[in-house]
């Protein structure tokens, strides 16, 4: 009797030890029951949100073989030091150097050796001048002066308003004779060739607060997405152009571009609603990057 009653004790804490890791492990159970097959929900919002974030940045950027350009003698220096282009709504060529504007168009400088641009003629150095941009296309700036040896270029490595100078030695001199002018009050890119409106935009520029810039500037490169609904739609014309912010979500940090936009937003073409960026349609932005050659000088007007 004493063994059974012993027994019947053991086993009675057996079963009270047994309930209550039970009722231990139950919560555990059931909120694991619960949380695995809400897992897939949270790992999609998760990547939802990171891809949305990274996209814009991760688009994969294609640099365009240059459109061809007519190769062009080296010019005679300069006797005035002043820009060829004194602002309002004329078109270059009619203030430009006839060396640098004429029957053949604009003169444009390709870098085929790397270098260092300068502030001035056997200036300071203000970047070393690599033959490719960060965007891989060649490097073709548009002259605005030359003094003895030296192209006075539009160049991002400068900023806005300012001239670089390389040594022609280290340039391939050709010209074009294409041109890009931008009203921003009328929102409107025309696009010209010899002298002659071609096509006309109307686009989205930038915000009161983050404007796009006026001056003058020249396509750096011609990008392509591979993805038409992507942030840049199909096409990116970068310029020399930079912004005096930071612009969201893309790769090019301050730099403007024209670029086109996906079909869902064609709504703001027409407004002040991006970042800097001009904007277009996808089949103007294809049209674009088919005929506009590196170096086109780029007019952005406030008018």
């Amino acid at each position: 009797m004493e063994v059974d009653r012993t027994g019947s004790r053991l086993h009675a804490a057996s079963a009270s030890e047994r309930g209550r890791r039970a009722s231990r492990v139950t919560p555990w159970l059931i909120a694991l029951a619960v949380a695995i097959p809400a897992i897939p929900v949270v790992v999609g919002i998760v990547l939802y949100a990171t891809s949305s974030a990274a996209a814009p940045r991760g688009t994969v950027l294609h640099p365009l073989q240059p459109r061809p350009v007519a190769a062009v003698s080296a010019p005679a220096p300069l006797t005035s030091q002043a820009p060829f282009w004194i602002g309002g709504p004329s078109r270059l060529s009619r203030q430009a150097p006839h060396w640098l504007v004429g029957s053949a168009g604009f003169q444009v400088a390709r870098v085929i050796t790397a270098t260092a641009i300068r502030a001035a003629p056997n200036g300071a150095v203000i970047a070393p001048q690599p033959t490719t941009t960060p965007f891989g296309s060649p490097v073709t700036y548009l002259v605005r002066q030359v003094r003895d040896g030296w192209l006075g270029v539009v160049s991002p490595l400068v900023g806005n308003g300012q001239l670089g100078w390389i040594p022609t030695s280290a340039a391939t001199l050709s010209s074009l004779d294409w041109e890009l002018q931008l009203s921003l009050g009328r929102r409107e890119l025309s696009v010209l060739h010899d002298g002659a409106v071609v096509e006309r935009y109307e686009v989205a520029i930038g915000t009161a607060s983050a404007p796009t810039p006026t001056g003058t500037f020249a396509v750096t490169d011609l990008l392509s997405t591979g993805d038409p609904q992507g942030p840049y739609g199909c096409c990116i014309l970068a310029l020399s152009a930079v912004a005096p912010h930071a612009i969201q979500d893309w790769s090019g940090g301050n730099r403007i571009a024209i670029h086109s936009t996906p079909p869902d937003t064609y709504w703001s073409i027409g407004q002040a609603i991006s970042h800097g960026c001009v904007h277009v349609t996808l089949p103007e932005g294809q049209w674009l990057i088919d005929h506009i050659p590196l170096g086109t000088p780029t007019i952005i007007r406030s008018d």
